[in-house]
């Protein structure tokens, strides 16, 4: 005879509130992120703790996406006044409007408190979350957790287990900016990255080091600088480049709000952008073109990548496995301006001069 195949019993409610110590509908009131809930502190966060040890996921938040009836999808950033995630959510805003909801903008700081993460998540406030992960891994065990509530669609980020994620050709773009640089004649080429442990930066930090290997160029750990997401992060990583004996004569930032720290921080050390150094950028933001000199950047499809992520969140048809969708249509576009230009025949030893001053 066959032998029986078991099936191990998926946690209830009272289970967990066996475990707990609490009443079933406590555990019931505080997963569901019930506000006028009235208990101590300890006992809701032993709550959270038990029903996150035994994978507890409540029955009806399980069903599918379009059985709910919330209205609403949560795209979740971080620093909202960030003007890259304005082109994300353009896109996102598009495909959830066509779905016949709306798009709820929650920011990251939000959720990092996990009681209010099963507010958002598990409260029936939405019927599925759009997260922006790149350059925070530390919120990879709280998007975890909302997934047992809600659909989950990893935004700007590759599928991650078995959560589906939408990224950009990131390497493509690295590649297209280092060849840019190449083709100018410039060897010494710095490189200032993104957050660490950022899946998006540590690819666009590869591409770079196989651009250069590829091209013959020896690569100098001392020119690979650790940045962030923003200006202030690009001005510092800069000016320590900057204040080095020897210094590139061409810096790739990962992003065009980084790249306006390092410009900056070129400015303030006497250094001429871009006959002595040659700036180039991933993305292509307004205030690019505005600058003095306007960036050179590569220009890649924020909005697009919006728009499929909410696609594949509110489609019929959920993925049942990890779905990894990169955006290659429309493909990287070097957008060259005044902020490239060839390298200079000898590169110059460090010299701090101090801002220019134009003459009275």
């Amino acid at each position: 005879m066959p032998r029986s195949r078991s099936r191990s019993r998926s946690p209830s409610l009272a289970d967990v509130a066996e475990r707990a110590r609490v009443s079933p509908s406590l555990v019931s009131r505080l997963l569901r992120g019930d506000d006028s809930v009235r208990v101590r502190e300890e006992t809701r966060r032993r709550v959270l703790a038990v029903a996150e040890e035994v994978g507890y996921v409540p029955h009806l938040l399980a069903r599918h996406l379009r059985m709910s009836r919330a209205g609403a999808i949560g795209l979740i950033v971080h620093e909202i006044s960030n003007p890259i995630y304005a082109e994300i959510i353009r896109g996102a805003q598009k495909a959830v409007t066509r779905a016949g909801s709306v798009l709820l903008l929650i920011d990251a700081e939000v959720v990092t408190d996990e009681v209010a993460l099963l507010g958002v998540a598990g409260g029936g406030r939405v019927d599925g979350l759009l997260w922006q992960m790149a350059g925070h891994a530390g919120l990879d065990h709280a998007v975890h957790v909302a997934a047992r509530y809600v659909p989950v669609v990893l935004v700007n980020s590759r599928a991650e287990h078995d959560l589906p994620g939408v990224h950009l050709d990131d390497e493509g773009a690295t590649r297209m900016a280092m060849g840019h640089l190449f083709d100018l004649g410039h060897e010494r080429i710095g490189f200032v990255s993104g957050a660490p442990g950022s899946d998006v930066s540590e690819r666009r930090r590869a591409a770079y080091r196989a651009s250069l290997a590829e091209a013959g160029i020896r690569r100098r750990a001392a020119w690979e600088v650790e940045g962030g997401w923003d200006s202030g992060s690009g001005h510092r990583a800069a000016a320590g480049l900057l204040r080095r004996d020897t210094r590139p004569t061409a810096v790739l930032a990962t992003n065009a709000l980084v790249a306006t720290g390092v410009v900056t921080a070129a400015y303030e050390a006497g250094v001429r952008v871009p006959d002595e150094l040659s700036v180039v950028a991933i993305h292509d933001l307004w205030f690019a073109e505005r600058l003095m000199p306007a960036l050179t950047v590569v220009r890649l499809p924020l909005i697009t990548m919006g728009e499929r992520a909410a696609d594949l969140l509110v489609c019929d048809e959920q993925p049942t496995g990890p779905v990894d969708i990169a955006i290659t249509d429309p493909m990287p576009q070097l957008v060259e301006r005044g902020s490239t230009a060839p390298a200079p025949s000898t590169p110059k030893r460090h010299r701090h001069r101090g801002p220019r001053r134009t003459a009275s």
